[in-house]
């Protein structure tokens, strides 16, 4: 299963939609830290605790709409 592949499953199973950035983010994260980390944020890599969909990651889009790097948002009605 590519980046790609993982962050998609990842945000449909958490209840999100993705933004247009899904793929920038999905090539970021792989040449910087590949596929053995590809959940680490490319936004805050040093951070521990924001991945995708982490506690951090979840507040960030319930508080904003939208996650750090702008990759994962909530749903909007209808979709």
């Amino acid at each position: 299963m590519t980046i790609l592949e993982q962050m998609l499953e990842r945000c449909s199973q958490a209840g999100y939609t993705t933004t247009k950035n899904v793929e920038k983010i999905a090539n970021a994260k792989k040449m910087m830290f590949g596929e053995g980390e590809w959940h680490r944020c490319p936004c805050d890599g040093q951070n521990p605790n924001r991945y995708c969909i982490s506690e951090t990651c979840r507040q960030d889009i319930e508080r904003d709409g939208e996650c750090h790097c702008h990759c994962y948002r909530k749903k909007v009605a209808g979709e």
